[in-house]
């Protein structure tokens, strides 16, 4: 099975939880990077996040080395912005249809949320959602042992969405060859 772990980040908090869930269930990981960075937490970027997330916006991305259509399971991380996700996957659902794939998505976020989540799971209705999981910002913890078990938590979460995803492939693949040679 073929997995890939795809995730953007402003801060470090969800290429932490990424690059962990990379280490567990070994898998491919590709950070989407934006053209025109958002930097720092001033007034003027902070209107500028919101606003792009109010209206939709497809800020441009740079070509990563994976294509996401290529995999079986797909790990989807991305910050919350303003009750949403990060809006550089606005542009890559434009322009890379994910559909008829395992997809878990993840978020990292300053309180424990989850309409980043749901709106994430209706873009990306034409697939399996085996998981949705959710982490209050590890890598700004106080205590280091906070952080690792922060990141612990979210490697056990994807080893069990891996398990699960390849369970429901090796069925698919019995149903499949049961219609062929007529079990």
């Amino acid at each position: 099975m073929k997995v890939l772990v795809l995730y953007t980040t402003v801060d470090g908090n969800t290429e932490a939880v990424a690059e962990r869930i990379s280490e567990k269930v070994g898998a491919d990981v590709s950070k989407i990077v934006r053209v025109n960075k958002i930097r720092g937490y001033g007034l003027i970027n902070k209107l500028r996040a919101r606003f792009e997330v109010m209206f939709n916006r497809r800020p441009g991305i740079f070509p990563f080395k994976w294509d996401p259509r290529d995999y079986d399971l797909i790990f989807i991380g991305t910050p919350v912005w303003y009750d949403s996700y990060n809006p550089v996957f606005n542009t890559l659902f434009e322009v890379i249809k994910i559909y008829d794939r395992k997809i878990a998505l993840f978020s990292t976020g300053e309180t424990e949320d989850q309409k980043a989540l749901d709106k994430f799971s209706k873009k990306l209705q034409d697939s399996v959602i085996l998981g949705r999981y959710h982490c209050v910002e590890p890598i700004w913890e106080d205590e280091d042992l906070e952080t690792e078990r922060i990141l612990t938590e979210a490697a056990d979460w994807a080893q069990g969405i891996a398990d699960q995803a390849e369970k429901m492939i090796e069925q698919e693949e019995f149903e499949r060859r049961k219609t062929i040679y007529k079990f």
